[in-house]
């Protein structure tokens, strides 16, 4: 038997339906609403866009179903700043009070910052889980979000350390503490990847981005160290700087979703719940083409404002209000603000159309499933969660799908 289409004997691949005219009043919706209520409505877009994207995931004949609600995002954030605005405001008072060594408690904060924003992150992921339903049963997370914090930190200093080296075994401790916390129903899952496979993967790419990085850095000081000596060669130095500048965000727009596609690879051919798991034959550059076209179309929008202003002012409308010895006029300021808004906006939403929706599709459509049948003896269990890990996460600005 050929399982065509599902990807083999035994295989179930999932499908996304959603189409860019589909999503599109839902963004454009959503951005609006969020200007003019201040962007008191953004939980409830962010909620529209999470059950537009599950919903339109089909396995097996039958879609993911997300039931998270606008108002719990509202009330996890405005619980978040009530815990979050008294520790931000003793954080200072210490730092004053410290004198010399407040330089210390700066280090302290973002420590404590660092292990807040891992504990949200987990939590966050524990709202979405028990949000997220198939077949009738919904997932669930268990384990403690601070023992989790306290791994990603020690890991993280490690990784640090080693200038990132450690890296892919972090992602695989952190990985294997979050699987076997995964459940699906009373099904548990886990992690079979190993640190040493994602380093060979991604070496290669971690040696190019440490290389430029470093001679884009010497590059830098070269330029200082020659300005402060009035040395001839300052000019020289100065273009090898740009040289390796330019090179070194080239290298990380292209390293960076090569990256992500090796790990999320990795990521995917690792997990398993219950006797299911996954196969994933996700492309080294599917994630590059993403962003590729992303750009494309942010460089559109960008000359597209331009091309709306430049004729604006142009057209000698605003001739007497556009003075450069004076300070500008109120109107040009506002046309000036709206260029800018309008950009900002369209910008977002086609991250929205074109980035988060076109990964989530090549992220669930790489991945063939293994044993899905075995999971339909499943039941439900424990409650959903609050929202309380979302609202830290988005105060912190570590929000995300």
């Amino acid at each position: 038997m050929d399982g065509g289409a599902n990807g083999g004997w035994g295989a179930v691949r999932p499908r996304f339906h959603g189409a860019k005219r589909a999503m599109a009043p839902i963004v454009l919706k959503g951005l609006a609403l969020s200007i003019v209520t201040l962007g008191v409505y953004r939980f409830w877009y962010q909620t529209d866009v999470r059950r537009f994207l599950w919903n339109n995931v089909e396995i097996d004949g039958d879609a993911l179903e997300y039931t998270g609600r606008g108002l719990e995002l509202f009330i996890g954030f405005l619980i978040a700043l009530g815990v979050l605005i008294p520790l931000y405001g003793a954080a200072a008072l210490l730092g004053i009070a410290a004198g010399a060594f407040g330089p210390l408690v700066q280090v302290g904060v973002s420590l404590v910052v660092v292990v807040l924003a891992q504990y949200a992150l987990y939590r966050a992921r524990r709202y979405r889980l028990t949000r997220t339903i198939w077949r009738g049963v919904r997932l669930q997370q268990t384990g403690s979000g601070w023992a989790y914090a306290g791994r990603s930190l020690g890991w993280l200093l490690v990784a640090v350390v080693t200038l990132g080296l450690a890296y892919p075994w972090m992602r695989a401790s952190l990985e294997r503490f979050k699987m076997r916390n995964t459940w699906y129903g009373d099904l548990q899952g886990a992690f079979d990847g190993t640190g040493g496979q994602l380093f060979r993967k991604g070496v290669l790419l971690w040696l190019f981005a440490v290389v430029v990085g470093l001679g884009s850095a010497a590059a830098f000081l070269g330029v200082h160290y020659a300005a402060s000596q009035e040395d001839l060669a300052a000019g020289r130095t100065a273009a090898a700087a740009s040289f390796f500048t330019i090179t070194f965000y080239l290298a990380l727009f292209v390293t960076f979703p090569l990256l992500n596609a090796i790990e999320f690879r990795w990521w995917a051919n690792g997990c398993r719940v219950g006797p299911a798991r996954a196969q994933c034959d996700l492309g080294l550059f599917a994630f590059l083409k993403t962003y590729l076209v992303f750009f494309g179309a942010l460089l559109l929008l960008g000359l597209g404002v331009a091309a709306v202003g430049g004729a604006v002012f142009a057209s000698g409308a605003f001739a007497d209000l556009i003075d450069f010895e004076r300070a500008p006029s109120p109107i040009v300021i506002v046309l000036g603000l709206a260029l800018y808004l309008g950009a900002a906006l369209g910008a977002s939403a086609l991250w929205q159309l074109i980035g988060a929706r076109g990964l989530w599709r090549k992220s669930f459509e790489s991945v063939a499933i293994l044993g899905l049948a075995d999971l339909a003896a499943a039941q439900s269990a424990a409650p959903p969660a609050n929202a309380f890990g979302e609202g830290v996460a988005d105060a912190l600005d570590f929000g995300g799908f």
